[in-house]
């Protein structure tokens, strides 16, 4: 009896300390295992918000700037590669004549491996060139015999998306604002005061005006725009207004106050946006009537 009652309490007892044993080592081992998740959940956040090659070309807006020929030469390529579009463009050689300056609109071919395939409409056709953002190069492809026609290579460095204010400038405009007025049609003014450059877009007539940032304070930016006779325009942020001075004595020129609401800053790919109302698709039908080429936008009047 006693050898059995001995036995009965081991075999008993024995198990609740082992239950015990197995909740603490339970518990300790859920505790490290939710530090172990929280340091892998914050590793995979930092993965993912770290930018990669290929995330230029991922999906958003961008642009590239690169540099080649001989001599060495600059242009840029605008891409959106949801929209697939591209706009190229060269500054010009000759800042006094504009000499050199072009735009082109384009289509986004295919995009693999992060090599984005892209045609360009020129006249009398088409050409097209290839983008690797994980090399970060600009191919123009040449011909089976290079004797005529080789393949070039130029090094290009992505960059942000460049503002419609940088046409036919080399230096970036950094930090840009667009505001968009409806005044007998939607109309836009884009400005920056670091370069104190201005811009007026009306709608859908593709027709745009230069200024200059006279003045940027906290609220008010202040433009002398080159319309046909100079305006000047006052931007305020808090009042969300755009307020054009009249002339005095010109009865058509009165002063004028509209509202209006800052946008995203618009850039070059408004010069494609342009480009669609005025061309045929690259890949149209033959049957459909082609329209002339050329600068997908008048010339910015000074």
């Amino acid at each position: 009896m006693l050898m059995a009652s001995i036995f009965t309490a081991r075999q008993f007892s024995k198990p609740r300390k082992t239950r015990r044993s197995l909740k603490l080592r339970w518990t300790v081992s859920w505790t490290n295992g939710a530090c172990v998740m929280k340091r892998l959940l914050g590793l995979a956040l930092i993965l993912f918000l770290m930018p990669t090659p290929d995330r230029a070309a991922a999906g958003e807006l961008f642009s590239v700037r690169c540099e080649g020929g001989i001599p060495a030469r600059l242009y840029f390529a605008t891409f959106d590669v949801d929209a697939k579009a591209v706009v190229f463009e060269t500054p010009p050689i000759d800042l006094e004549t504009n000499f050199g300056i072009t735009t082109r609109s384009g289509e986004i071919i295919s995009k693999n491996d992060g090599k984005i395939e892209f045609m360009l409409r020129v006249r009398p056709g088409r050409i097209g060139l290839i983008f690797d953002s994980n090399k970060k190069t600009m191919t123009w492809p040449g011909l089976d015999d290079p004797t005529f026609r080789p393949t070039l290579t130029h090094p290009c460095t992505v960059t942000p998306p460049r503002s419609i204010l940088s046409f036919g400038v080399r230096d970036p405009i950094l930090n840009p604002i667009s505001v968009r007025c409806e005044h007998t049609g939607a109309v836009y003014f884009t400005m920056d005061a670091a370069s104190k450059q201005a811009l007026f877009e009306r709608g859908k007539e593709g027709r745009g005006f230069r200024g200059e940032v006279t003045d940027a304070g906290q609220d008010d930016v202040t433009l002398s725009m080159n319309f046909e006779v100079p305006r000047r325009v006052v931007w305020s942020r808090s009042r969300q207004t755009i307020t054009i001075e009249g002339i005095d004595g010109d009865a058509a020129r009165p002063r004028t106050v509209v509202q209006c609401q800052e946008v995203p800053p618009r850039t070059m790919m408004e010069f494609h946006r342009e480009s669609q109302r005025e061309e045929t698709p690259l890949h149209g039908s033959n049957n459909q009537r082609k329209r002339k080429t050329g600068r997908p936008c008048r010339r910015h009047e000074r």
